[in-house]
């Protein structure tokens, strides 16, 4: 049995322990109170993002710029991903470096959307942590086609059922790069395959008036049209979803994937996220591009940004990340008692903690996490990559950056 301590254990979004120890090994065997423990630790369940893309860690600096989504993917994502596609070594270079920010900042678990998943499944593997991944479907664009793009994707589904750590579902990217049809078709399939869905509904208001034009279809038309909550879906972004659209969404299948530094860098908006919330649907959070792969960045960001737009809180935030990010990927129920798996975090803090929560986003760093009993992060660094290893894969990536986006 292995044992981590904390001055504060969160136990719950309703519940701190204080001087506490969690008993594990794969799973949580119980928690001792009444332990000494030193002021400054806090001990909390481990963190998910929800909606990711490891692959564009390379190039996530660029959407500090002026531009909006679309001018920013055609200048730079789109040939970022043409070469991606072709250099399946560079999934997993990107994918690595992506994690030795992620998982340091209290990632335990990852939905990540995009190409080469099976590269990405290595680098998870590596690294340690749970993923669940999808490969980014759609009509043409990298693609020969959606058969193409499908059939990748069904495969991934394939190698990876059985696997501890790692789970796949499918990926229809967004309403205005498949048709209602196609759409449709991709959630047949994970329908018939028992799997989920991840895919981006309403970042731009432009996905709600390609739908109207094109199709003389609403974003609740549809949502409805292609049967979106009859498998666990992932909607990332929902920021220009109207009431009647955004009451669709709530339904036990269905998590929003709430991705603030993002969204306010590409100047899509703000999601409703307190109207979702009272509405009682699952909203968890995700890192997609950010400057920064830290989830507790995306805390603070998400904090900042609905100041006046029905404020959220710290704790609301943490259940975000946590409990509705953990039950979004059906992993658990994202909360540390006994019977659940071991995905733990020990942090450090500055002292006086006046609240334990606020405190991991002010000033908490990870010291240590677990993942189903087994240590990833020790003193802020990974242990399954060593650091030799991450120069060597950095050099490795900045060199097809310059070869792809370099101005």
């Amino acid at each position: 049995m292995k044992e981590l301590c904390g001055r504060y254990v969160v136990v719950s979004p309703q519940r701190v322990v204080e001087n506490a120890c969690v008993v594990f090994d794969e799973r949580i065997v119980r928690i001792e109170e009444e332990r000494g423990v030193p002021e400054n630790t806090i001990v909390t369940h481990g963190l998910a993002s929800i909606h990711t893309h490891l692959g564009l860690y390379p190039i996530r600096t660029t959407i500090a710029g002026r531009a909006r989504l679309d001018e920013w993917v055609s200048r730079y994502a789109w040939p970022w991903e043409r070469m991606l596609r072709q250099e399946p070594e560079l999934s997993y270079a990107s994918a690595v470096t992506a994690l030795s920010e992620l998982v340091p900042s209290g990632v335990t678990a990852v939905a990540d959307m995009h190409f080469n998943e099976e590269r990405v499944a290595e680098a998870l593997l590596k690294v340690g942590i749970r993923g669940d991944l999808s490969v980014a479907l759609m009509s043409g664009g990298v693609y020969e086609s959606l058969d193409v793009a499908l059939a990748e994707n069904m495969e991934l589904v394939k190698k990876l059922a059985g696997s501890d750590l790692l789970r796949a579902r499918l990926g229809p990217t967004t309403p205005r790069l498949l048709s209602p049809e196609e759409f449709r078709e991709v959630v047949d399939r994970a329908e018939e395959l028992g799997v989920g869905i991840h895919t981006h509904i309403a970042e731009v208001p432009e996905d709600s008036e390609h739908l109207r034009m094109r199709y003389g279809m609403s974003l609740r038309d549809f949502i409805d049209f292609v049967g979106l909550t009859r498998v666990n879906s992932i909607v990332a972004h929902a920021v220009w979803l109207d009431a009647e659209a955004a009451s669709s969404l709530v339904h036990p299948n269905v998590a929003v994937a709430h991705c603030p530094t993002s969204n306010t860098l590409l100047r899509d908006g703000a999601a409703p996220v307190r109207r979702y919330l009272d509405l009682g649907a699952r909203v968890g959070l995700g890192v997609d591009v950010s400057p920064s792969y830290s989830i507790i960045d995306e805390i603070a960001m998400a904090l900042a940004l609905h100041i006046g737009r029905g404020d959220l809180d710290f704790w609301e935030l943490f259940e975000a990340a946590t409990v509705a990010g953990y039950r979004a990927l059906s992993i658990g129920s994202g909360l540390i008692e006994v019977g659940e798996v071991a995905d733990i975090v020990l942090w450090s803090v500055e002292r006086p903690v006046v609240d334990p929560v606020a405190s991991l986003a002010v000033s908490g760093s990870v010291a240590e996490a677990y993942v189903g009993g087994r240590k990833v992060v020790e003193e802020g660094s990974l242990l399954g990559v060593s650091g030799g290893e991450l120069v060597e894969l950095r050099r490795n990536v900045s060199g097809y950056v310059k070869k792809c986006c370099a101005e």
